[in-house]
């Protein structure tokens, strides 16, 4: 069906780079020896068709309208959108730490500890050496625990979350802009969707995830309306399109299934009425593509 599909689909569009017309394939060729009576039965039967190649040709062109793909993940967008990439590096990298900080920051802090401790301590070299030693220690346990490695899922999404700033905050610090916000909104929609492929039956998770997938829309809607350049230059940034944003998306079972979230899984079941709907759109696209062939057929004919 899907090769069906993508026949009738260039058909469509194929009338564009041709003289295709509706008369073309209702055109009836009249025999050298054709009776007044049958002459008047042709023209009739050929205006009948033309009117039915028409009429169906534009139902397709409706149910294409209606049925247009999305040209990203609706949800995820680009899989090989740049800054998303970037997130996941820093989540992966051993040297980022968690809770927000730095390895400059802690190394300041101990480097600072270290120094007082040691102006309060007299006596021999030893006891210098032990102290040092056991401030060393310290710090090692605590960039142990601050290892990414070792740190749980909220500390991971900060860390996202802060990259998110920083590449798309307008100036330092801003932290409110629709820019930031749809770029927070969508680290946290990439992290949410990993956990629900990991856990199918979190339906909270998945419903967090649709309500953070609405909001985005919203607020890119609003950035659109204020400054179109820079949505633009946001949709591309984060692996999205226009028509993601603008057309209505319902992330529902159809989605999980189309966008094969959980594999191969089957998860919409279609009814007795949408089959039938199916099989009357299948007809309609071989019909389609009869007539195109007969147009064709007919204009070699009459060139």
């Amino acid at each position: 069906m899907a090769k069906e599909h993508d026949q009738s689909t260039e058909c469509v569009k194929d009338t564009a780079n041709w003289p295709f017309r509706p008369a073309l394939a209702a055109k009836q060729m009249v025999p050298p020896n054709a009776t007044r009576s049958k002459l008047k039965s042709l023209k009739k039967k050929e205006k009948r068709l033309k009117r039915q190649v028409t009429r169906d040709i534009n139902n397709l062109k409706q149910h294409h309208l209606k049925h247009v793909k999305f040209q990203v993940d609706p949800v995820l967008g680009n899989p090989s959108n740049g800054f998303i990439q970037r997130v996941r590096e820093d989540i992966s990298d051993q040297t980022n730490l968690a809770g927000g900080y730095t390895r400059e920051e802690v190394e300041k802090l101990f480097y600072g500890v270290e120094k007082v401790t040691l102006s309060k301590i007299k006596g021999s070299n030893v006891l210098l050496e032990s102290a040092v030693e056991a401030e060393q220690h310290k710090k090692t346990a605590v960039l142990t625990m601050l290892n990414m490695r070792n740190t749980n899922a909220k500390d991971k999404r900060l860390l996202a979350i802060n990259r998110a700033k920083r590449e798309f905050a307008r100036v330092e610090g801003d932290t409110g802009s629709p820019e930031v916000q749809a770029a927070i909104m969508t680290v946290k929609i990439h992290l949410g969707m990993d956990h629900v492929k990991q856990f199918h039956k979190d339906k909270v998770h998945l419903q967090n995830v649709r309500e953070l997938v609405q909001q985005r829309q919203s607020i890119l809607r609003y950035l659109k309306k204020v400054r179109p350049e820079d949505y633009y230059y946001c949709l591309e940034k984060l692996g999205l399109t226009d028509d993601v944003i603008t057309r209505e998306f319902n992330m529902g079972r159809q989605y999980l299934q189309d966008y094969k979230v959980w594999g191969d899984k089957q998860l919409v079941k279609l009814s007795d009425k949408q089959k039938r709907k199916e099989q009357k759109f299948t007809e309609l696209q071989k019909k389609v593509v009869s007539y195109n062939q007969l147009a064709r057929a007919n204009f070699d004919a009459l060139n």
